[in-house]
């Protein structure tokens, strides 16, 4: 983050002040500043007020007792300098420009540095020109796809079950959650080899990705961020706001620079200390299992709290600080991926199934997965027994 020349530590090196209007006697001197870049810091002996009069700048102030150290300051209001300070300025708009009011008698001094001072533009590396075509689908054991290759990128994320794919000869196994970006003109193919459905998301865009070597054929395991960011992607699919197909795109565009940033980033929200880690990662589990042997359960939070003595406000932040998600939300969102299974399995009604997951009717249960799913549990059902 930037400092301003209005903030506390600007007051090191000079202060807001109006006070040279005051000064009739005092010269003015025009600044056109074009420069991403300084290589040389200008000092005088006497006060400098700066004035800026178009544009937008940084003042860069280096101390010569320190080898000079720079700062940079985005330059707020009107203010001073104060004498025997080291300075220049580099714009941050494409060009801007800055007055000086100083005594006639002042001197001027320049410091060449040893090195440039280079503002860099804050700038995307890549872009997502264009999404060409996506597609969920829910594929039946034994289905095989005999592969294709095209000059875009591809991304294929498992939501629930097993897809095995081969790219250029190399198999890939991806169970649930695991993504896997093939790049351009690689020939895949992809199959159902277990026993179960495989329900998957298929993303294929257009993308001028330079170093994506490192996040081509790998499968990745996302981390529950990776997955809010393709559900808000699946949600805006069939959003009517005005600019959602351009969210789609940024939605895509800031998944592939998580994973260009995979190894470096931490996916677990970390406490304050190894000790306090270890303990909610204890209790985090055993409330999970908890959730999962009462799956076909009602199951209020007030209830959780209860049975592990914790508060309803500590409950919240163990969910919210680990999971970010709240404890309810986390329950909802574990029923109706039970319910997927379940239809998949076809062993039951949906009626049924409502009832076994304690919903309270099952135009609930219906209300609840057409919101996760944007699609109806008898359609859900109705497109696996067509694949």
């Amino acid at each position: 983050m930037y400092n301003k020349t209005t903030s506390a530590y600007f007051l090191k090196y000079g202060k807001i002040t109006d006070s040279f209007r005051d000064h009739k006697e005092f010269k003015k001197k025009t600044i056109r500043i074009t420069d991403k870049k300084v290589a040389s810091l200008t000092m005088y002996d006497q006060p400098v007020y700066v004035e800026m009069v178009d544009g937008m700048a940084i003042i860069v102030i280096a101390d010569a007792d320190q080898n000079f150290e720079h700062q940079l300051f985005v330059i707020h209001r009107n203010f001073k300098v104060y004498p025997d300070q080291h300075f220049s300025f580099i714009t941050l708009t494409s060009s801007s420009t800055i007055n000086l009011y100083m005594n006639p008698n002042t001197r001027r001094r320049s410091q060449d540095i040893n090195k440039p001072i280079v503002y860099e533009p804050i700038r995307p590396n890549l872009m997502i020109s264009e999404i060409c075509a996506y597609y969920y689908m829910v594929k039946s054991p034994g289905y095989k796809f005999f592969g294709e290759s095209h000059r875009y990128f591809e991304l294929s994320f498992v939501d629930s079950g097993t897809l095995e794919t081969n790219v250029e000869g190399v198999e890939f196994t991806l169970n649930n959650y695991d993504l896997l970006l093939y790049g351009p003109n690689q020939y895949h193919t992809q199959e159902i080899k277990s026993n179960e459905p495989c329900s998957y998301l298929t993303i294929i865009f257009e993308s001028d990705i330079k170093d994506y070597a490192s996040i081509i054929n790998r499968v990745f395991h996302c981390p529950r961020e990776y997955y809010q960011i393709l559900d808000k992607f699946v949600k805006m699919t069939t959003s009517p706001l005005p600019y959602a197909k351009d969210l789609m795109i940024s939605f895509i565009q800031e998944l592939i620079l998580h994973l260009l940033q995979y190894d470096l980033e931490e996916h677990i929200t970390k406490p304050s200390t190894p000790i306090h880690q270890h303990f909610e990662n204890e209790l985090l589990e055993e409330i999970l299992a908890y959730i999962n042997e009462k799956i076909y359960e009602p199951l209020p939070v007030d209830e959780i709290c209860d049975h592990f003595s914790i508060s309803r406000s500590s409950l919240q932040n163990l969910f919210r600080d680990n999971l970010k998600v709240a404890p309810k939300q986390y329950i909802n969102e574990a029923k109706l991926a039970k319910s997927k299974v379940l239809i998949k399995k076809s062993e039951n009604t949906i009626s049924e199934i409502s009832s076994m997951l304690g919903f309270n009717s099952i135009h609930y249960f219906s209300r609840k997965f057409t919101h996760r799913y944007n699609i109806t549990p008898s359609e859900y059902a109705k497109k696996i027994y067509e694949d």
